[in-house]
């Protein structure tokens, strides 16, 4: 690891235990959590400057484009980061990593953790006035779970009695969902799941309002009804995000601001320079390269942020050859050196990894980083029948400069040994339907990253189960399956980090991924920005809490 790494990296900003026991020990199910989950027993951490200052507009530089507003049909975390405005689960995610009841006022759980009762708030309206009932959950998880949808988060419900496996046919009536009342909804699952707090904190778990969604043809990629704090007033594709302040938000007092510009502004060069000249009054992706400059001027800005939960790797497609041939993966993984990619990729500002997990996480396999290893790579590429090497395409992101930067470094790397990967750098709409969309998988090798994780079995089960629904390298171990399914059921903290452990073991054996590093990330705001909280899964629900002392 580099010198600016190991400074910058997560020994600023540890997932301490305490961490781990709020942000995975909390999520179990078993009969020795509290029956009964109200606001005191997971409550969302607020910070507060000083008496907050109502009115004014925030203007945010986002880095990407959504691309959409349809959080069940794309899984983008440029989708999220703006749709966590308008619209919220039964769940949420604090800063401190731990679920709290959202939209749900308490959640009864069974001795057996398969029976939960949400008992939603009371009085909760829509943007448009409309009331939100026991209904408009059940229309929700319903729709996440349509095959028709297909949504790569369908995975989040697939425990609920009755949920159709993804793909197998229309979702009609499920029976593991009810509406007791007008305000309570029933989850009745087939096995306890460990991760349904967090999953349903998910903003593909949000809850729409079935008269809006029905009267729009079923189509919410342009337009928005939700219970959040702000309401959509224009969304102009890769040029900016209006949203004004929900007026009858439920929460008392929030939102402070009167609305959000949220300007699309894609290059780091474009986001340090519209802050530093007042065209944004915060940036998320503060440009890492520029991060010390704004430490040190405290005076005009104040920077959040270090650690985040994401992972950056390079992908595999099993069902393009060579790569469906495991010493073919060997070679490239021997070939990786990681310091480098760390510090061209972050400037320093990540750890460079071998396994899927931050090093601090409660679940990760504590892990050597290898080091480079060309002779050996070039022997097995020769074993498998590729001793003068091949040419590939290596794919990336174009307006993520953390994942490009990394492919340029990665490109230059594999050439030692005889692997020349044609750089292909695409738009994130491209991305997520041609690249990361199982039913496609256009690509050979893949340069990509994912992040804001809580709890491992989602990420998991989404990217490395059979047929998983964010699985685009059609990788399949049965013994990968089966730990996966043991992961979701095990309440103890112990026995699930171990379950996880055994799972990392198998995919550092078989590569569908070759791990690369951990990023820190960064907020950077005007010093009269007041009251955002940086939450380590890169989220910005903190704005609906920010003001301007202005």
């Amino acid at each position: 690891m580099s010198e600016t790494a190991k400074r910058n990296g997560f020994l600023s900003s540890r997932f301490s235990r305490r961490q781990a026991i709020q942000g995975a020990g909390a999520l179990g199910l078993a009969a020795a959590m509290a029956p009964v989950i109200g606001p005191r027993a997971m409550a969302a951490p607020l910070a507060q400057d000083a008496t907050p200052k109502a009115g004014g507009t925030l203007t945010v530089g986002l880095q990407a484009d959504p691309t959409a507003l349809d959080p069940q049909k794309q899984s983008l975390t440029a989708i999220w980061r703006v749709v966590e405005h308008f619209y919220q689960g039964l769940t949420g995610i604090g800063a401190d990593l731990a679920p709290y009841p959202l939209l749900a006022e308490t959640i009864e759980i069974s001795e057996d953790g398969l029976t939960l009762t949400f008992k939603l708030r009371e009085g909760v309206t829509y943007h448009d006035g409309a009331v939100m009932t026991s209904d408009d959950v059940l229309f929700s998880y319903h729709r996440l779970l349509d095959p028709a949808i297909a949504s790569t988060n369908a995975s989040n419900l697939l425990g609920v009695v009755g949920a159709p496996e993804f793909n197998s046919g229309a979702a009609t009536e499920i029976s593991g969902l009810t509406a007791v009342d007008d305000l309570t909804v029933q989850l009745v699952l087939t096995a306890p799941d460990a991760s349904l707090m967090v999953v349903l904190a998910s903003p593909a778990s949000a809850v729409f309002n079935r008269a809006f969604t029905e009267a729009n043809g079923n189509d919410l990629s342009q337009v928005v009804n939700g219970t959040g704090p702000f309401k959509l007033v224009e969304y102009i594709p890769n040029t900016s995000v209006s949203v004004e302040k929900h007026t009858e938000y439920w929460e008392e007092g929030l939102p402070h601001l009167d609305g959000m510009e949220m300007l699309i502004v894609p290059t780091d060069v474009a986001r340090t320079a519209s802050i530093v000249q007042g065209t944004t009054d915060l940036i998320e992706y503060a440009p890492l390269a520029d991060i010390q400059t704004f430490l040190d001027d405290s005076d005009n800005f104040t920077v959040a942020g270090d650690s985040n939960t994401n992972i950056r790797y390079m992908s595999f497609n099993f069902d393009v050859e060579p790569f469906g041939d495991l010493r073919v993966r060997q070679a490239i993984a021997k070939a990786v050196d990681r310091g480098p990619i760390v510090d061209s990729a972050v400037f320093g500002y990540g750890t460079a990894v071998g396994t899927l997990f931050p090093p601090d996480f409660w679940a990760v396999l504590p892990t050597e980083v290898a080091g480079p290893d060309i002779e050996g790579a070039k022997a097995l590429l020769a074993e498998a029948g590729y001793a003068d090497g091949f040419d590939t395409m290596l794919t990336s992101w174009a307006q993520y400069s953390f994942l490009s930067n990394a492919a340029v470094v990665l490109q230059e790397q594999l050439k030692q040994i005889g692997v020349n990967g044609e750089l292909n750098l695409v738009e994130n709409a491209t991305m997520i339907a041609d690249v990361h969309n199982p039913a496609t998988k256009n690509y050979e090798i893949g340069v990509s990253g994912t992040s804001g994780f809580v709890d491992p079995h989602p990420l998991i089960s989404a990217n490395f189960s059979t047929g998983g629904t964010s699985n685009s390298m059609n990788y399949s171990n049965p013994e990968v399956d089966a730990l996966i399914e043991q992961g979701m059921v095990e309440t103890d903290l112990a026995a699930r980090a171990t379950i996880y452990q055994k799972i990392q073991e198998h995919l550092i054996a078989d590569i569908p991924w070759v791990f690369l590093f951990v990023a820190n990330q960064f907020e950077v705001m005007k010093a009269d920005v007041k009251d955002y909280v940086h939450i380590a899964t890169g989220s910005g629900v903190s704005y609906k809490q920010v003001w301007l002392d202005r």
